[in-house]
């Protein structure tokens, strides 16, 4: 049963300066829920959340450390809004945000999604970049052509650019990937992508991609750490591959070869594809991993 318009849904480890950003970005209004999941911070941080406090604010601790995509599937469990918005503690809605959204609120379609701004973690100014999922909204905005709706929809891999229905969200078990530590937002993406039907696109810049300075993900990567990030491409490239998408969708292992090379340096390439030598049949699991969810390539055209 709906209580609230809102409901808005992050996961939680170890950064309770930055959540208290996010949340001070979100009005404190009767209609919003804020649900936060801890994923198993330490001591002195959970005595920090447990001190936060915002209207309609909810949060769960996890029994361990099981990485985001299980604590966005726990959030949304507890979600009674109309819409979700699932969100990373270590960004931020632009003033006004809910303004613009509210104007959308009483829409009878599957997911509202909007622009986005990337930003430097410490001045919060525009750093120049662009996240290919934003980039792929903004395209469509452009232009509605065959092309660009399918970058749309297939592209638009980010889940913290859209505000989904509830009723479609659980009516088509959207989900999070369980257990998922790397690119957890794909097959949440890809099911929405398979399943809704209708969608809007607001042309506003609503939210801010922030993210934190000390991130794992801005430093350089083990391997080990790597090599995750390679099977995810390789689940994409299987998924693409049973739908018949060619690049830029589906890309070729060379791409990655020249990607490593360029960002890591020759030895380190050797030593990357030595690691996914020795662990072949991993990478053919991933390849494998997401094709069940085609049943039809005429279904996705």
């Amino acid at each position: 049963m709906e209580k609230y318009t809102y409901s808005i849904t992050m996961p939680h480890f170890n950064s309770v300066e930055m959540l208290q950003r996010m949340l001070q970005s979100i009005p404190e209004r009767e209609d919003i829920q804020v649900i936060v999941v801890d994923d198993f911070s330490n001591d002195e941080n959970k005595i920090k959340l447990s001190e936060l406090h915002h209207k309609n604010l909810e949060i769960y601790y996890q029994p361990s450390n099981q990485g985001a995509a299980n604590a966005r599937n726990k959030a949304s469990k507890y979600a009674r809004g109309k819409w979700l918005l699932a969100v990373d503690c270590d960004d931020m809605f632009v003033d006004g945000a809910f303004d613009v959204l509210d104007k959308y609120k009483n829409e009878n379609v599957d997911y509202i999604s909007y622009c986005i701004s990337c930003r430097d973690p410490k001045t919060l100014k525009p750093n120049g970049k662009f996240e290919k999922a934003d980039l792929s909204v903004r395209k469509y905005l452009q232009c509605c052509t065959e092309r660009n709706l399918r970058l749309f929809k297939y592209m638009n891999t980010d889940t913290w650019n859209k505000m989904i229905s509830m009723r479609f969200f659980k009516e088509n078990n959207i989900h999070w990937e369980h257990n998922c530590r790397v690119n957890v937002d794909v097959l949440y993406s890809y099911l929405i992508a398979l399943k809704a039907k209708s969608f809007k696109v607001i042309p506003n810049e609503l939210y801010w991609f922030v993210g934190d300075s000390n991130s794992i993900t801005r430093k350089k990567r083990s391997i080990e750490r790597e090599f995750q990030f390679f099977l995810a491409a390789q689940k994409r490239n299987g998924f693409f591959k049973e739908i018949g998408f060619g690049y830029p969708y589906y890309r070729h292992t060379l791409l990655y070869v020249l990607y490593m090379i360029k960002k890591r340096g020759i030895l380190d390439t050797y030593r990357f594809f030595k690691h996914c030598f020795l662990h072949k049949e991993l990478i053919t699991e991933a390849r494998n991993k997401f094709r069940y969810l085609v049943k039809s390539k005429n279904n996705y055209d």
